[in-house]
């Protein structure tokens, strides 16, 4: 058994930790190390695995399922390997997000063309006999106040990419939330009353201290329920970095950039079931 490895597994259980799970996930060479061959493709060098030698994937994924109230813990959980304990690919993560980004684009840009600029048509100056170049109009484009000549126009900047990677991306998204120990299960996501304050204490006493949200930049929340419950939907959209979403919003967006994105994933068991459920290659 690999040393790492052996240092990391826990006796009597056939479960790797999360950390023996990094080891052999993560590639290699340093992300700047990886070799950019075209503008949205990164390729690392693949990890290659023995025959005989361990599986890269624990027999078992586990977490725990916490109470969103009293953040007790309720019982522990397995997690769907398929989904939660993909290798990581950074390659397929911008792939997916630069789709995302495409898509998102609103592509109203627009300019004027000599054709559109408002003015006269009348002739500058006579064709020949000034000894300088010819001109017709004020409304060409070498004039101040003239049209733009092969400017941008409306146009849609949505790109296509094939399901199976979008999903893919999904997976090793999830997959790296959970290696990385920011990943939480818990039972439902809502609050008694639809009040910021209310929600602001309560995730202060999760240990993700709002005004910490607020001060840190990039220190964000991303909560995906099985569906949108009204108390804390009105409670967490004056929260800038709190997001709030569902499984099958996360799933028909393909939101790697949300999950990535944001600091930790809070997903409850509904959502959690229905990710299982649609993102495993192996259930038809």
């Amino acid at each position: 058994m690999n040393a790492k490895l052996a240092a990391t597994f826990l006796p009597g259980s056939g479960v790797f930790s999360k950390q023996a799970l990094s080891i052999v996930l993560l590639p290699r060479k340093p992300i700047h190390q990886l070799t950019r061959n075209f503008a949205t493709e990164v390729f690392s060098r693949p990890v290659i695995i023995k025959p005989q030698a361990i599986s890269p994937l624990p027999s078992r994924l586990e977490a725990w399922l916490r109470d969103f109230q009293t953040n007790e813990l309720i019982d522990i959980i397995t997690l769907d390997r398929h989904v939660f304990g993909v290798p990581i690919r950074r390659d397929i993560l911008h792939r997916v997000v630069v789709w995302q980004r495409d898509n998102w684009r609103q592509g109203t840009h627009s300019t004027k063309t000599r054709s559109e600029v408002s003015g006269s048509t009348r002739k500058v100056a006579p064709q020949k006999g000034r000894g300088k170049a010819r001109v017709s109009t004020r409304r060409a484009p070498q004039f101040v106040g003239g049209g733009r000549a092969h400017g941008p126009h409306p146009r849609s900047h949505a790109t296509d990419l094939p399901r199976q990677v979008r999903e893919l991306g999904l997976r090793v998204a999830l997959s790296s939330k959970f290696i990385q120990d920011q990943l939480y299960i818990v039972n439902n996501i809502d609050v008694p009353k639809p009040k910021t304050k209310e929600l602001t204490d309560l995730l202060n006493r999760r240990l993700w201290d709002p005004l910490a949200i607020e001060r840190r930049a990039g220190h964000s929340i991303m909560f995906v329920g099985a569906s949108r419950t009204r108390n804390f939907e009105l409670a967490q959209r004056n929260l800038q970095r709190v997001h709030y979403s569902t499984a099958q919003e996360v799933l028909e967006a393909g939101d790697v950039y949300n999950i990535i994105g944001h600091e930790v994933l809070v997903l409850d068991q509904g959502a959690l079931k229905e990710l299982e459920l649609l993102l495993n290659p192996y259930i038809l």
